[in-house]
């Protein structure tokens, strides 16, 4: 049996077998305003509320009262969950060495979830793409270690259909759709109706998921997975 981690996200565990396998690595990607930030923070109040999980949010682009602010009128109140739940803002521009923070974080607090929001601009400001790429592979060989099922959060052209399954097209360097254990993307359409906003799930190892487009909303809640035919 594969062990899960629930994501409490109304209707998603169920098109994934239960939840993300634990100690997994989990891309999340999508366009501007897909409600990735919403989707991870709700997987860490839910983990916090719901299943009593530690869990650290690190932010590269948004203060951690901007990021709770977003999501309070969905009703996440992050005041409810500060024993379990704690952020870390790190401004991408300066850091010379993501790795030892991140490392002496997680084994100080040991969570049991991770974001890392985004892994797009925590990379960006490195001189080329080989160095960007060496540094998502470390980061993601260092998640992998350890006892925790993170998400990592890649912003993708909005304009990306959700129906392709161009290789390499669903992460902004093109390896980390690769390295990760499973790859789920947000899109939004911006014309309205229940066909709006979809969640796709690209893969997703040790799982037998739906395959295609799912349709989704972001309502006074969050996010919900819609009832469709899977």
């Amino acid at each position: 049996m594969v062990k899960r981690i629930k994501t409490g996200i109304p209707g998603l565990d169920k098109v994934m077998e239960g939840g993300l396998v634990d100690n997994s690595v989990n891309l999340l990607s999508g366009g501007t305003g897909t409600g990735k930030s919403i989707f991870s923070l709700q997987f860490l109040f839910n983990g916090a509320k719901q299943f009593n999980e530690k869990g650290l949010y690190i932010s590269l682009e948004e203060p951690e009262e901007s990021l709770k602010a977003d999501v309070e009128k969905l009703g996440m109140d992050f005041k409810k969950v500060s024993k379990n739940v704690k952020f870390m803002y790190m401004p991408p521009y300066g850091i010379t060495n993501f790795l030892d923070p991140l490392r002496e974080q997680i084994e100080k607090f040991k969570p049991d979830r991770i974001v890392i929001d985004s892994l797009t601009a925590l990379v960006m400001p490195l001189e080329d793409d080989f160095e960007r790429k060496k540094e998502i592979v470390n980061i993601i060989k260092l998640l992998k270690r350890l006892k925790c099922t993170s998400i990592l959060v890649s912003e993708i052209p909005s304009n990306e259909n959700i129906d392709s399954d161009s290789v390499g097209g669903f992460s902004r360097f093109g390896i980390e759709e690769f390295l990760c254990d499973s790859l789920i993307i947000l899109h939004y359409a911006g014309i309205g109706g229940e066909s709006d906003r979809a969640i796709r799930i690209i893969k997703m190892r040790q799982t037998n998921h739906v395959r295609g487009p799912i349709p989704m909303s972001i309502g006074k809640s969050g996010i919900s997975v819609l009832k469709t035919k899977y």
